[in-house]
């Protein structure tokens, strides 16, 4: 118990990306892989799930002793809320309301994680992601992306 109690942002950032890439190699698998000359859908997938489950074991073998002890400040939460509000943002929105309002509302968001920025400066920050994300999947590449 020791061990992990010494490493504790370590150990559950190990934990976090062993799960995520359990997730993805587990969906990944529904799909056809197919082969290296040949992939399927679930080939990609299942490659990055393998490389976090992977990495998460690099994690926890790399893990020192903190030197410092984790504590959890005002800031640091601030962060933690507004992006995981940015990903539940983004997944509630896409369908409904398409590319160009989803985006713009995860990225006003997520840029909110940071305290030293505006509400006036997230907002140009999400129009401009919008905006640039629009033009580079529907003109530039031509993809059927709703918009709105």
């Amino acid at each position: 118990m020791r061990f992990v109690t010494e490493r504790l942002e370590d150990v559950l950032a190990a934990i976090v990306t062993l799960a995520v890439g359990i997730f993805v190699v587990t969906e990944g698998s529904s799909y056809k892989i197919g082969t290296l000359s040949q992939m399927g859908p679930g080939y990609f997938p299942v490659i990055l799930g393998w490389t976090m489950i992977v990495l998460a074991v690099l994690i926890l073998a790399a893990s020192r002793p903190a030197e410092i002890p984790m504590t959890l400040s005002h800031r640091q939460l601030r962060g933690m809320l507004f992006v995981a509000a940015s990903f539940a943002a983004f997944a509630l929105t896409i369908e409904r309301f398409g590319m160009v309002p989803s985006i713009t509302l995860t990225v006003f968001l997520a840029s909110l994680a940071n305290d030293r920025n505006t509400l006036v400066k997230a907002g140009l920050l999400g129009l401009g992601s919008a905006l640039a994300c629009a033009l580079i999947f529907r003109v530039g590449l031509g993809l059927q992306i709703e918009a709105f």
